[in-house]
């Protein structure tokens, strides 16, 4: 079932009850009111009476007051008449306040004026005392008859509101009888629609749990497939593999990283990675931080860049190369980590055959060049002995003697140059790459000016780096050697090198230096092979290590060699770009591996 059908059903289950809870309150809620309604009007209807009978007695006990001063000329009597007066008043404004009706309200009106009427005609006779007694006879009975009236008006006013209420009392029976029955019928109502429709509901809950049920089983059963299938790939394939928890504890191990680590999967469980893959750096011996940590720090794919080794349980020396990943669930988290790696130690002896081959194929570019810079001041020097033992003249003697050890000293410069240029140390040291530049452009400069070729070199930079002067001289000595092979009379070679960061890391500084040709330039469909070993467009003599083993050597010392090229004329040419970092080293953590190269400058 859709999570948008079940959540509907989930809220129709919930809004049922709610709706059904609200009819019965607004129906229990409009039957109270008429309820109330109808009280509130019976109450007040009882309020009415019971004000009225109060007014009654109060203008009762007005003429029962005016009867016996009359009779008995005792001021006493006028006590009730004062005190009924007092009171009458506000009982008119009460029955005011409580009577709606317009017919009532003119009758209170009527009522009153003739109370009024009454009041002022007493309180003459009072002032007019004494009568004979025949006119006070019939003053008594006037005042009797008057009194007869306002009760008949009082009483008539008082039988309408008990027939009122009585109509009202009988409405408010009606009422509750018919809100009872009407809440009965509404909640059987609402309680067979909402059992009906709850039993529904439920029924289609019913069915797509059991459908849930049956997917998640069917699930269950591919994901048991897909794990055994997966199980058995990762324990099949070539490469080594190690699967660790989120704090580094190993869980899984196949059989090639049984073998390459020396330690038994049942053995390795819970056990932490640096114990059973303890790697370091196959130049300086020093500890490489392990994939799994870079995984857990950065949280992407990481690497091992070149020269790394495994040292393995029974001591065993192994060159690997690597990559850690993370395992993440649904939301993203981080729930484990995969290494994947392999043994290259056959591959590291190739690529060290390669190197020595392509050193001596140096060495012998360098003999060559060396020979050829020595034949010309040998033929000179020859000439000059032969001249010389034919002359006998000895003060030309001695001037051929003199231009002779001229040429003495030019053949003993170059070999001292080419011995500098060829003699280098193995160990790390700090240099100047600007003097390196310098000392190879210097051997380089006889053969472009022969070649027609202009050499411009520029430092701008004293800035040191550490590493192998030695090895920065062989690189230099294969890019210059193929920016001359590349270049024609009349094109230019410009050497420059100044102070940089890292292209991938502007936090490391170090020494840029880039070696710019105006020459025929790299085919774009060759742009992307240059760095890969035994690639070469020089069918005849070129080996096609040149640049392979430069790029090498460039990251032992943890730069960069990068390349552009153009073959589009006016603009022809090729620029390489060598970066070396001030303390040497690997490239930063986010560099997956050494072993893709950077072909394009940034």
């Amino acid at each position: 079932m859709e999570s948008r059908l079940y959540n509907r059903l989930l809220f129709r289950l919930l809004a049922l009850p709610i709706a059904a809870l609200t009819i019965l309150a607004l129906v229990l809620g409009y039957g109270l009111q008429r309820v109330e309604e109808s009280a509130d009007a019976i109450d007040r209807a009882d309020v009415v009476i019971l004000h009225g009978n109060r007014l009654i007695r109060f203008i009762l006990d007005e003429e029962t007051g005016l009867r016996g001063f009359l009779l008995t000329r005792n001021p006493v009597f006028l006590e009730p008449l004062h005190s009924a007066d007092l009171q009458i008043e506000p009982e008119f404004d009460t029955l005011y306040s409580l009577v709606h009706r317009p017919d009532q309200v003119a009758r209170l009106h009527r009522l009153q004026a003739d109370h009024k009427q009454w009041e002022l005609t007493a309180y003459h006779e009072i002032d007019s005392f004494p009568k004979e007694t025949a006119v006070l006879d019939q003053d008594l009975l006037e005042r009797k008859q008057e009194m007869d009236n306002l009760r008949a008006q009082m009483e008539e006013f008082l039988n309408i509101v008990i027939e009122r209420r009585a109509v009202r009392s009988a409405e408010n029976t009606l009422v509750t009888r018919n809100a009872r029955i009407i809440l009965v019928l509404t909640a059987a109502l609402i309680a067979a629609l909402l059992a009906w429709e709850t039993r529904r509901i439920f029924r289609l809950l019913t069915a797509a749990y059991n459908q849930q049920i049956k997917e998640i089983e069917q699930r269950g059963d591919e994901s048991y497939a897909r794990e055994q299938w997966l199980n058995t790939t990762i324990r099949s394939i070539g490469d080594a593999v190690i699967a660790c928890d989120t704090a580094g504890n190993i869980v899984f191990m196949n059989l090639v990283a049984e073998r390459l680590t020396g330690w038994k999967e049942e053995e390795s469980h819970g056990v932490s990675l640096h114990t059973v893959f303890p790697i370091f750096n196959e130049d300086t011996r020093a500890e490489v931080e392990n994939p799994v940590d870079k995984v857990r720090r950065l949280g992407t794919v990481v690497g091992l860049a070149n020269h790394t080794y495994l040292v393995s349980k029974e001591g065993t020396e192994i060159c690997i190369d690597d990559s850690g990943a993370p395992i993440r669930d649904s939301s993203g988290k981080i729930i484990g980590i995969v290494l994947v790696f392999r043994d290259i130690t056959e591959r590291r002896m190739s690529e060290g055959a390669l190197m020595r081959a392509e050193k001596l194929a140096a060495a012998g570019r360098l003999a060559a060049s060396m020979a050829h810079e020595v034949n010309n001041p040998l033929e000179g020097l020859t000439n000059l002995v032969y001249i010389a033992r034919r002359s006998d003249e000895l003060d030309e003697i001695r001037h051929l003697l003199s231009q002779a050890e001229s040429e003495l000293t030019r053949i003993a410069h170059i070999t001292r140059q080419s011995l500098g240029f060829y003699r280098e140390t193995s160990l790390a040291e700090h240099f100047k790459p600007a003097t390196v530049v310098h000392e190879v452009s210097d051997f380089y400069h006889p053969r472009a000016a022969a070649l027609g070729v202009t050499l411009l070199v520029n430092t701008t930079t004293e800035r040191e780096v550490l590493g192998t002067a030695g090895e920065l001289r062989q690189i230099l000595s294969n890019l210059i050697a193929n920016g001359l092979d590349a270049c024609s009379k009349g094109d230019t070679i410009r050497l420059e090198a100044s102070a940089a960061t890292d292209p991938r890391d502007s936090r490391r500084p170090g020494v840029r230096i880039t070696i710019a040709d105006t020459g025929q330039g790299i085919l774009p469909e060759h742009i992307n092979s240059v760095f890969e070993p035994f690639f070469t467009t020089k069918k005849e003599t070129g080996t096609g290590l040149g640049l392979w083993v430069s790029r090498e050597l460039v990251e032992k010392h943890g730069g960069s060699l990068r390349v552009r090229s153009r073959t589009i004329t006016p603009r022809c040419g090729t620029v390489f770009s060598l970066f070396l970092p001030v303390q040497g080293g690997r490239p930063p953590a986010t560099e997956l591996n050494g072993h893709q190269p950077e072909n394009n400058l940034a």
